[in-house]
């Protein structure tokens, strides 16, 4: 032996939008379930790394409060999950916010949707989302081209 240690190579950096986060933790009626997990599941791996930002512990809440009616304890519990899945949530930065009106206007998108890709404009990583027009307006990958470039296997 030489006496170099391999090096793993660099992980990929993610921004995951909310539109994959439900998916990490509900199925019924879902697309792309099984590359949304097989991205949490390379992120517990060590494989990638998975960002969130502010935006996505009131989005996951209130789809999980709201919209499918959880329980309160369990809607805490998923959000703490997410937290311990991806770190602690990144919080906007002004510039981002500002970048975020502009994408918005000029794709008309909503301000929240254009929020995920201002984000992920500014740390200079990929948006994985299941939102049909943040990916058309090429801001966004699908979780299905995510897998795919990435080679992850599903569950």
């Amino acid at each position: 032996m030489s006496g170099r240690r391999s090096r793993r190579p660099p992980l990929t950096t993610l921004l995951v939008d909310t539109s994959v986060l439900v998916k990490w933790f509900h199925s019924e009626g879902e697309g792309e379930v099984a590359e949304a997990r097989a991205i949490r599941d390379a992120n517990r791996r060590g494989d990638l790394d998975a960002h969130i930002i502010d935006l996505a512990l009131y989005e996951v809440g209130n789809v999980l409060l709201r919209a499918l009616r959880w329980a309160a304890s369990d809607v805490a519990d998923q959000l703490e999950d997410l937290i311990e899945i991806c770190g602690g949530p990144l919080v906007m930065a002004p510039g981002w916010v500002r970048e975020a009106a502009v994408l918005g206007s000029a794709h008309q998108l909503t301000f929240y949707d254009a929020a995920w890709a201002a984000a992920a404009q500014a740390l200079g990583v990929s948006l994985v989302s299941a939102d049909s027009r943040l990916v058309a307006a090429g801001l966004a990958e699908s979780p299905t081209a995510i897998v795919k470039r990435l080679g992850l296997q599903r569950p």
